[in-house]
């Protein structure tokens, strides 16, 4: 019994593909267009630029590093993080470094950081519509930080990594993604449609249908008569019985 019903429901399934692919595939063009349209003209493209920095858990750099200097050196890299994101002094530091006009807010909704792999190394990255100012911020950041830390956690030393790039193509919105996805939900939501109109139309257009839906012989044909003018009949269909 459910071999039987899946074998309908996949039957059902390739009717409604061979039905309507056209219609389907235009639709799922016509979506991607109007993502990609989107998001060439109406997205504001983002840059991204990114300093990278290396905790040491010890501040004399002549000695050893054990275990668990490397554990505590990624416990601060962590911690520099959060003191990154919440100190207002350092945000502001930042800012007046970079000689662009942000506020301490904005500055902390555009960054986004994070370790490598949960090294002792991490990340600030600065994301601007402008990819100058964006590389600009990030380059304070790169000179503010390795001081700024030490004194606010009074121990350990952050090193510079790698200093900030300027971004030559945006990093957000992904015009190639963005155009797969609306495609993509173009097809699926099209043939989601006409299956669901397929499945709940109950309409009888043939004597298979018929037979289909009730599991009766077809007997004979009733005629359908409509009257002309002049009062002559003619035979126009014939109704199933």
């Amino acid at each position: 019994m459910e071999n039987n019903e899946t074998q309908a429901s996949l039957q059902a399934l390739l009717f409604v593909l061979r039905k309507r692919i056209a219609f389907v595939l235009a639709i799922g063009v016509a979506v991607a267009l109007v993502f990609a349209l989107v998001t060439a003209f109406l997205i504001t493209p983002v840059y991204s630029s990114t300093a990278k920095f290396y905790v040491n858990n010890t501040q004399d750099q002549s000695t050893s590093v054990s275990s668990q200097d490397m554990s505590a050196s990624k416990s601060l890299a962590e911690s520099s993080i959060v003191i990154v994101k919440n100190s207002t002094s350092l945000l502001e530091k930042v800012i007046a470094e970079s000689g662009v006009e942000i506020s301490a807010k904005a500055l902390k909704g555009s960054i986004t950081s994070g370790t490598y792999s949960g090294t002792e190394a991490f990340y600030i990255a600065v994301d601007h519509p402008d990819p100058e100012k964006a590389l600009a911020i990030a380059n304070a950041f790169y000179s503010v930080i390795p001081d700024a830390i030490p004194e606010i956690i009074n121990k350990g030393d952050v090193s510079q990594m790698d200093p900030p790039r300027l971004a030559t193509e945006p990093d957000s919105p992904n015009l190639i993604l963005n155009t797969v996805i609306g495609a993509v939900l173009g097809v699926a939501v099209s043939f989601l449609v006409f299956f669901l109109v397929e499945v709940l139309d109950n309409t009888i257009y043939t004597e298979e249908d018929l037979k289909d839906k009730f599991g009766y012989p077809i007997v004979g044909l009733i005629p359908t008569i409509m009257m002309e003018e002049g009062g002559r009949a003619k035979k126009v269909r014939g109704e199933r019985k």
